[in-house]
């Protein structure tokens, strides 16, 4: 009496496949995922092929079929675990997992926005956000943003591709309005990894409207306009000696009180002034500072 052990063969040529699948990975540089998504199917081909030979070869002799249940419980345990990878794949969590483990935290350039088209153009006005900005006076007829920024990607993509992707800008009437974008990050398994460091080139006769609550460096370099900074965090601002501005405080702590003027302090809070003034020139261009956490002036 023949006796044929069902699984034996199986479970060699299933390992033998493997083995040579796992050498062809290391040469070919072939995604793991990739291999044991194509393995598992081949096991239960094999298996199959298996008894489908037997009945046929040995349909009219008297043998009888002894399983290797070890074999099979071992196949079985490797088809599950494969038939798990696909629903993973399938749900995008073994994508998932491979972009958490390439990801990497690196300094790139923000996307350069320029504009020069500003026939008409009177005002700027710009929402921060929480990053911390440059804003500089220039000589020059354009708007220029540009930067950097610290974040983390996700293998070769990165979050920050194009300006839009960081910047919400429109132009209406003769007013362009600039609304500075928090960055997208994976809900999954964090918060927001980015970090921008921007500089925004304003023209010196344009006037310019500023809201938000991160640090702001601010340098008029003899601005010809007013511009004005409303529930900013700590401002820092470079002023020009020979410049004919006139800085106006209003409900914000000083940082240092010398050389300020009218100084009228706040009625609740003796570090909090209610005003002061710091005159360049004729102070005939304000810049207005009002609810900001702080303010300090170097020259």
């Amino acid at each position: 009496m023949r006796t044929w052990r069902v699984g034996s063969f199986s479970m060699g040529g299933a390992l033998v496949f493997l083995g040579v699948f796992l050498m062809l990975q290391q040469f070919l540089g072939w995604d793991p995922a990739f291999v044991i998504m194509t393995w598992w199917p081949v096991l239960l081909i094999i298996l199959g092929v298996e008894i489908l030979v037997y009945l046929w070869f040995f349909r009219k002799e008297d043998s009888r079929v002894k399983y290797d249940f070890i074999s099979i419980i071992f196949i079985g345990v490797i088809g599950t675990a494969g038939i798990g990878m696909a629903i993973l794949q399938s749900v995008g969590l073994l994508d998932l997992a491979n972009q958490f483990v390439s990801a990497e935290v690196r300094v790139d350039d923000l996307p350069k926005y320029e504009e020069q088209q500003l026939d008409g153009i009177t005002r700027i006005q710009v929402e921060t956000g929480a990053y911390p900005i440059v804003f500089e006076g220039t000589d020059s007829k354009e708007i220029s943003i540009f930067g950097t920024y610290r974040g983390e990607t996700m293998g070769k993509k990165s979050f920050i591709e194009k300006v839009s992707d960081y910047a919400f800008i429109e132009k209406k009437g003769d007013t362009i309005f600039v609304k500075f974008k928090e960055t997208p990050y994976k809900l999954l398994y964090g918060g927001n990894f980015s970090n921008l460091d921007i500089t925004m080139l304003v023209p010196k006769n344009l006037k310019l409207e500023v809201t938000g609550g991160g640090y702001v460096n601010v340098n008029p370099r003899g601005i010809e306009n007013n511009w004005d900074f409303n529930r900013m965090g700590h401002i820092e601002v470079k002023a020009d000696i020979e410049s004919n501005m006139k800085i106006d405080v209003r409900n914000t702590y000083l940082s240092e009180a010398a050389d300020w003027e009218q100084i009228k302090q706040g009625k609740d809070d003796d570090d909090q002034v209610q005003s002061a003034t710091r005159k360049y020139g004729d102070g005939k261009y304000l810049l207005t500072i009002e609810s900001a956490d702080s303010v300090s002036v170097t020259e």
